[in-house]
């Protein structure tokens, strides 16, 4: 049996804590891989945006631009714009990652999904154990995800006439209600929800956007209100400033010399 903080032990929580997010997964894997299938899109280029790109929502966005005709340069642009998110969690997550070695950060980077960053900033919040293995926590995340959308992507190619009509199944609730559940159990004090409202509410009002660019302004606006009141929570339980060290020295050097 492994031990819960060594290599296999975190490994396997992480396995264990992907199976919600696989559950949601799979039917939108499934979904774009027979959208790609009827828009007559071969399945090595349907592999090749699952396998390369990683991401659902910018995945769809480029396909519809590729089976419109529209130029690779705009596509790629496009994408990486709808993928702007992920600058946020980079900042995140880096006090946690930056004394991993390159390969490591590549690694986490390229499986960092919504949902294994939800996943890794829960487990990299929670107190570190003294042998810290939890990186083998979020790359077991990364891999099991990584292999149930490629996986379910195939399989949704391979029946794509048969799935020709899953979005009208209404199972892509799945994925929301799944990084919901993600998302609320971090919500653990009052400044964390309050913020969460606020970002929820301007992604709302500015969903009308294009390439979700809404999102991102409004993910924009809530880290920068959260950087604030971290700041201000932080200088409030700040001991004593240095003028009032010096002034006892200066104190105590007086009474010394007297």
């Amino acid at each position: 049996m492994f031990l819960r903080h060594s290599r296999g032990g975190e490994a396997l929580q992480g396995a264990l804590a992907a199976v919600p997010v696989i559950i949601g997964a799979i039917p939108f894997g499934l979904l774009f891989g027979a959208l790609a299938e009827t828009q007559h899109l071969d399945l090595m280029n349907t592999m090749l945006l699952s396998l390369l790109v990683n991401s659902g929502s910018a995945q769809m966005i480029g396909l519809g631009m590729i089976t419109a005709g529209a130029v690779w340069p705009l596509t790629v642009m496009t994408v990486l714009l709808v993928n702007l998110r992920h600058v946020f969690y980079s900042a995140a997550l880096a006090p946690h990652v930056r004394p991993m070695s390159f390969v490591w950060r590549a690694a986490i980077a390229f499986g960092m999904t919504d949902a294994v960053y939800a996943l890794a900033a829960k487990r990299f919040n929670a107190p570190a154990p003294k042998e810290d293995n939890r990186r083998w926590y979020v790359l077991s995340n990364a891999v099991v995800i990584y292999l149930a959308w490629n996986l379910s992507t195939l399989g949704g190619w391979v029946f794509g006439q048969t799935l020709a009509d899953l979005s009208s199944w209404g199972l892509d609730f799945a994925v929301y209600a799944s990084y919901i559940g993600l998302v609320v159990s971090s919500f653990t004090t009052r400044r964390a929800v309050a913020i969460g409202l606020i970002t929820g509410a301007g992604g709302l009002l500015l969903s009308h956007l294009p390439y979700q660019s809404g999102l991102f302004i409004a993910t924009l606006v809530g880290t920068s209100i959260a950087a604030f009141l971290e700041s201000r929570a932080n200088a409030a339980e700040r001991p004593p400033d240095t003028e009032r060290s010096e002034d006892d020295e200066r104190t105590d050097s007086t009474t010394t010399s007297a």
